[in-house]
């Protein structure tokens, strides 16, 4: 029997690919307004997932956020991991799935981590573009709406550029 207390490969797995996807930047800006929880885990661990949730989605430390991040962590992000494709490819992947289902919330969160990771503005612009072909105008336009307001947030606060 697995010991309850210990995280599984996956969930350790995942909370890596956490790291590699929120940026070292951001997670030392993370890492600075942390909450505390009665979570024990080598850092990446589910405080930064907890935090970028909150921060990003308004949700609140209770049982059901961290059901979701150790969900998110140990499901979704462990397959960044697998071979096939890039960590960046895939975080485009994500911007054009989630410009198809109209998450803007996720979206938000995805594109800001596409930026982190690589893709540079205008290749994200050309992205929410390209949707609008297979996802429909009102959709990739929402998505050159929320990109051009997180751009604006990450100049207006000096962040564009800096990496860790």
């Amino acid at each position: 029997m697995a010991d309850a207390s210990k995280p599984s490969e996956k969930l350790v797995l995942g909370r890596q690919m956490v790291k590699e996807f929120i940026g070292e930047y951001r997670l030392k800006a993370i890492n600075a307004n942390m909450v505390s929880l009665p979570i024990e885990a080598p850092m990446p661990n589910l405080h930064e997932v907890l935090e970028s949730l909150r921060l990003t989605m308004g949700q609140r430390d209770d049982i059901f956020t961290r059901t979701s991040a150790e969900f998110i962590a140990e499901v979704c992000f462990s397959g960044y991991a697998r071979p096939g494709l890039e960590f960046k490819d895939r975080a485009l992947m994500n911007i054009a799935m989630l410009i198809a289902l109209g998450r803007a919330p996720e979206l938000r969160i995805h594109i800001r981590a596409a930026f982190d990771n690589g893709w540079t503005e205008e290749q994200i612009c050309e992205a929410c573009r390209h949707a609008m072909v297979y996802c429909g105008v009102p959709a990739g336009r929402d998505a050159l709406i929320i990109a051009s307001e997180i751009f604006e947030d990450l100049r207006q606060s000096g962040e564009y550029g800096k990496k860790a």
